[in-house]
């Protein structure tokens, strides 16, 4: 499937957007100017400001010559001057492209700085169609850092998304905490929080997104995952705690979400009414993978939904089979060559797409949403804030203004 409009995010960018967020980690983006430049500027506003990141500017001579030796200059700056816990190389698709040995710099520094931990992940045409991988990918990188330490008894582990869930995985953490579970949580807003992963008897992925993840922390600390679904939506939040409570002989965490829903019954089917009277379809085209999670909710509240899928690894196809039993949620896997043409056949009241996207719907004035703006989107009050707002967040009465409009003078 080659790439579209809708969807030309770098996985370099996810990766150094997810790295960014975490302290005491620093990324180095060895690339060209551009790459750098690009990818710095497009992260800006999903990172803190005060957490450093950095690049090396691969130019013409390295490109013939090699640049390993400018990273390792680089790399050796960056101990000296800050001294981050783990410097982690997100290798572009040039230094791929010409067969950098980026592994025997890291073998070389770790031989003559001992206290420098370093590791690399790849990024760029490796993942060309789905931008989400770069997190998985920059995560499995900070798990081969990571040491091993005794298992805690009757502990889980919560594995996100990306770096956006760091700090932002209360609506999971805190139930599971009330039930009684020492809960660790990865990712989180320093390392040597995440580095606790490795601590936790059982771990529960809470998105599709990371299954690289879970699979490297199991190959090399022997912990077991088990992807339930993901907690978005009010009866799937109550599925996988349920999942959680039935693995881990936990009554106490089932009679807490007999507490939450009822406490969120009458809100959820108050929103599903408004659905119902509303006769949404909704269109949700890749990006940050929560085109799913978004429309599981959306479908929960009565919407038709039609899925364009950012990724198809394990946790993706069983979160679709929920799903399609479920809801009957339609996914579309088969190539197109424009979102134009998709809209074309599904005739959706409302899209939730990459600002990109925008070109092919806001011609036409359909109601769009822009998905990187509904991240963390976990729990039953995620769920009830968007549902009841949504309406009014959609702005209907303008496009309808302008949509006359058009019909009355576009010709």
């Amino acid at each position: 499937m080659p790439l579209k409009s809708y969807e030309h995010c770098c996985s370099t960018l996810q990766a150094l957007a997810s790295l960014g967020k975490i302290e005491g980690v620093i990324p180095l983006l060895h690339g060209p100017q551009p790459c750098l430049f690009t990818n710095q500027g497009g992260s800006m506003s999903c990172r803190p400001a005060h957490l450093v990141t950095a690049g090396t500017l691969i130019n013409k001579s390295d490109i013939i010559f090699g640049g390993e030796e400018s990273l390792k200059r680089q790399l050796i700056n960056i101990h000296k001057k800050y001294n981050p816990k783990i410097i982690v190389i997100i290798n572009t698709c040039v230094p791929q492209l010409i067969g950098e040995d980026v592994e025997g710099v890291i073998q070389e520094l770790r031989e003559e700085i001992p206290e420098l931990t370093v590791s690399a992940c790849q990024t760029g045409f490796n993942y060309p169609r789905s931008m989400p991988l770069g997190s998985d990918a920059s995560w499995v990188a900070l798990v081969d850092c990571f040491k091993e330490c005794e298992k805690v008894s009757g502990s889980v582990g919560i594995i996100g998304r990306t770096g956006q869930d760091a700090g932002n995985l209360a609506a999971v953490e805190v139930l599971l905490k009330k039930a009684g579970l020492e809960t660790f949580v990865f990712p989180a807003p320093h390392i040597d929080e995440m580095a606790k992963i490795v601590c936790a008897e059982r771990l529960y992925p809470v998105h599709i997104t990371n299954q690289l993840t879970c699979r490297r922390i199991k190959e090399k600390f022997g912990t077991d995952y088990h992807y339930i679904e993901t907690p978005a939506g009010v009866r799937g939040t109550s599925s996988f705690f349920r999942g959680v409570a039935d693995l881990e002989k936990n009554q106490k965490l089932h009679d807490l979400v007999d507490q939450e829903e009822k406490r969120v019954g009458q809100e959820l089917d108050s929103i599903k009414r408004q659905f119902a009277k509303k006769k949404v379809r909704m269109l949700l085209v890749t990006g940050p993978a929560n085109e799913v999670s978004i429309g599981k909710i959306f479908a929960e509240f009565g919407a038709s939904v039609f899925i364009v899928p950012s990724m198809k690894n394990a946790f993706y196809k069983q979160e679709k089979k929920i799903m399609q039993e479920r809801y009957g949620a339609r996914f579309i896997e088969e190539d197109f060559d424009s979102l134009e043409d998709v809209i074309d056949e599904i005739r959706p009241t409302v899209v939730s797409a990459e600002f990109q996207a925008q070109v092919e719907t806001m011609k036409r004035f359909l109601p769009t949403i822009i998905n990187m703006l509904y991240l963390t989107e976990y729990g039953y009050d995620y769920a009830l804030d968007l549902g009841a707002n949504f309406f009014h967040n959609l702005k209907e009465p303008v496009y309808r203004k302008w949509q006359h409009l058009m019909a009355q003078y576009g010709g």
